[in-house]
């Protein structure tokens, strides 16, 4: 609840000497456009508000919502760039790491999110319990620690449901310079961050993809 000892009274003639001052023709919700994709970003990583989640694996073999798969960590990543007097200093970005080991057996695979631990200085062990996994996730990140990533513009609609009942998205546009120029006359003012779906006719948003993180 407000505080009412902070509230002024709606009738005060203060209220005719306040003057507001706004771009009546400009959108207080629309966000920022993505930060250009053509270079590299420190970003400060911490978890994001979504957390970390404990799923089962989708078996080939499972029903749709019934996974019986291995347990693993789905964890929310926030990233702010830090690249300060530039406009997108201090932008969030978001990102989400599994620790589904892939590429290999017998310890030679790794998951998305070791590759991310070790991009942040702070390596999982090779060998370790979930439980713990979670654990140095969670002090790791507590420490906002930075790392440098990489990505690119993709704008995605939805176009139908996935086997397991979630929704699938599929890619439009991909890549900055695929997007038209806000000026074709002058490529350097950059590109316009909506791009219409030649499908359906709706128009998809850009959204900054990560796609590698690496050590400063």
């Amino acid at each position: 609840m407000a505080d009412k000892a902070q509230e002024i009274d709606i009738n005060d003639p203060m209220l005719q000497q306040e003057m507001v001052e706004a771009n009546p023709d400009a959108d207080f919700f629309e966000p920022p456009p993505p930060p250009p994709d053509d270079r590299e970003y420190q970003v400060k990583v911490t978890l994001g508000d979504r957390g970390i989640v404990v799923r089962k694996q989708q078996k080939k073999e499972d029903p749709p919502n019934k996974p019986s798969g291995h347990l693993y960590l789905n964890v929310h990543l926030e990233e702010r760039i830090i690249d300060p007097d530039m406009p997108w200093d201090n932008l969030p970005l978001y990102d989400n790491a599994t620790s589904i080991v892939m590429g290999g057996k017998d310890g030679a695979g790794t998951s998305a999110l070791h590759t991310i631990l070790r991009a942040l200085r702070n390596p999982a062990a090779a060998k370790m319990t979930l439980s713990a996994l979670k654990d140095h996730v969670l002090n790791v990140l507590a420490s906002e620690p930075t790392a440098v990533i990489t990505g690119k513009w993709e704008a995605q609609i939805e176009d139908g449901v996935r086997p397991n009942g979630s929704a699938n998205y599929r890619t439009v546009k991909k890549g900055m310079k695929n997007f038209p120029l806000i000026d074709p006359a002058n490529p350097a003012g950059g590109h316009y961050n909506y791009v219409e779906d030649p499908k359906t006719g709706e128009t998809c948003r850009a959204q900054f993809r990560i796609e590698r993180y690496r050590l400063e």
